[in-house]
């Protein structure tokens, strides 16, 4: 397969851009990603601003958030008592899967934080312990997608009606009516488990960490074809390039560099900045919320009905659970060491976990994709009518068809670069139309609306289908309405 990269970049990203800029005027650069297919170089900027701040101002002011909450008596450093009060730098990595950080990996001594004898800590080499553990970086992983192979090879069993072991123009027009067998549950849809019996999309977790100096080879083969890797600085450009042209390629000095910057911007609504490559690669930008928001409700819910003390009916005392959240959450709030979580304390502390959790942005890179995730073009999961319809569309624009077929060893290899505010659950590509009774009517969640989800009559379900596809689209439901 050739090394069209397909970037699906998926933005929990919200607000306003900052000006977060340097002298020259430019942002500064959260994190370079360097991708090399033997020909090109993709370096990708990523510039991340949230709350108007640039990502690493966001997390200076955090960490001196922390300082200022563990420096119970304001005298401008942390002894060793105030040092229960700040979480460790793993702790912090870790709210980025739990909404607020647990009480793991405690710091044991303040040896771990000053590098002199002064025995107490300043608020800058509190900075300097959270970044040199990774604690307020944009952290990035990545993972195989293990179905592609298995889901390649069922929709080209499916499609080549003829059997003749090439796909033809004819036979994807007829992919909607030859897939429709495979839509077990009913719901207008061709699922991955429906393809393939028990496939879990997008099949695993990007959880192995993108460090400097590290390439990924995100190549389907594994023959080093794609290869990835977080770079430290833009001097790091060219030493990567050089290090990965073979003798098949141009020099490594003459092989073309594309630049290209991602912005992501946090604040308080979606707003979405898509990534543009000046080269045959493929990029679409979406938003999509990740779970630390949910995630930090719940914890407040559970706190609230912890410090509420629920009574038990029949005795009215009391309801004591063998693992109440006083018994750990207490030595993380207890700011005037009397023993006791005061509202005040907790409110104070969770003030604290809202502002960590804020500024926590996950890059999931996922690899290995082929034509399956080629045709699902909003990554949902399931291939829709309005996707099926438009397949050989999709695969003209691929560069992978010719003279009516499809040339197999064409189809692109897939990555999907996904970011979210904490691990998400779907890297679906949606939007929230603002018709309320779409929203309602759209039950399988893709996007359109069709004449067995409308529960209107039949002559206004076509006198808003304007072009008569048997599908109503959010802009076609917002024209009718």
């Amino acid at each position: 397969m050739k090394n069209v990269l397909i970037l699906i970049l998926t933005i929990f990203a919200t607000g306003m851009i900052a000006r977060g800029e340097d002298l020259n005027g430019h942002q500064a650069s959260t994190a370079l990603l360097a991708l090399y297919n033997g020909h090109r170089a993709h370096v990708i900027d990523i510039q991340v601003t949230v709350d108007t701040l640039p990502f690493d101002t966001y997390w200076t002011k955090t960490f001196d958030a922390i300082f200022e909450f563990a420096d119970c008596n304001s005298d401008g450093v942390l002894n060793k008592e105030e040092l229960a009060l700040v979480p460790s730098a793993r702790a912090v990595r870790l709210s980025l899967g739990s909404a607020f950080t647990p009480p793991v990996a405690s710091i044991q001594s303040l040896d771990e934080l000053v590098t002199d004898q002064s025995q107490a800590c300043s608020r800058e080499e509190l900075r300097q312990y959270y970044r040199r553990h990774g604690a307020g970086r944009l952290q990035i992983g990545c993972g195989q997608l293990p179905n592609t192979s298995a889901l390649t090879n069922a929709l080209i069993q499916t499609l080549d009606e003829d059997q003749d072991g090439r796909l033809s123009r004819m036979e994807f027009q007829n992919a909607e009516a030859t897939l429709r067998r495979f839509d077990a549950n009913d719901d207008e849809l061709i699922g991955v488990g429906e393809l393939v019996p028990n496939a879990v999309y997008p099949g695993s977790s990007a959880g192995t960490s993108l460090r400097t100096s590290r390439d990924v080879d995100l190549s389907q083969a594994g023959n080093a074809s794609l290869m990835l890797q977080r770079l430290q600085a833009h001097a790091d450009v060219h030493s990567f390039v050089a290090a990965h042209a073979d003798d098949q390629t141009e020099p490594a000095s003459g092989v073309p560099i594309e630049r290209a910057t991602w912005k992501v911007v946090v604040s308080d609504q979606v707003h979405d900045l898509p990534l543009k490559l000046a080269t045959n690669a493929r990029c679409e930008g979406w938003s999509v919320p990740g779970p630390l928001s949910e995630l930090y409700g719940i914890l407040c819910e559970e706190i609230a009905n912890a410090e509420s003390g629920l009574l038990n009916e029949e005795s009215g005392k009391p309801v004591r659970d063998r693992h109440p959240y006083r018994a750990w959450l207490t030595p993380l709030v207890d700011r005037d060491r009397d023993g006791k979580a005061s509202q005040q304390e907790i409110d104070r502390w969770l003030a604290l976990q809202r502002q960590l959790i804020h500024g926590q942005l996950l890059i999931s890179v996922y690899y290995g994709g082929g034509l399956f995730e080629l045709l699902d073009v909003n990554h949902d999961a399931g291939l829709s009518i309005r996707e099926l319809r438009a397949v050989w569309q999709t695969l003209e624009s691929a560069s992978c068809t010719s003279g009516g077929q499809v040339t197999i060893s064409q189809i692109p290899e897939v990555v999907l670069v996904v970011v979210s505010q904490g691990y998400p659950g779907s890297i679906a590509r949606t939007s929230m139309p603002e018709v309320e009774w779409f929203r309602l009517m759209d039950r399988n969640a893709d996007g359109d609306v069709s004449r067995r989800e409308f529960t209107g009559s039949p002559d206004t379900f076509n006198r808003l289908d304007e072009n008569q596809d048997g599908l109503i689209s959010p802009r076609e439901a917002a024209m009718g309405s």
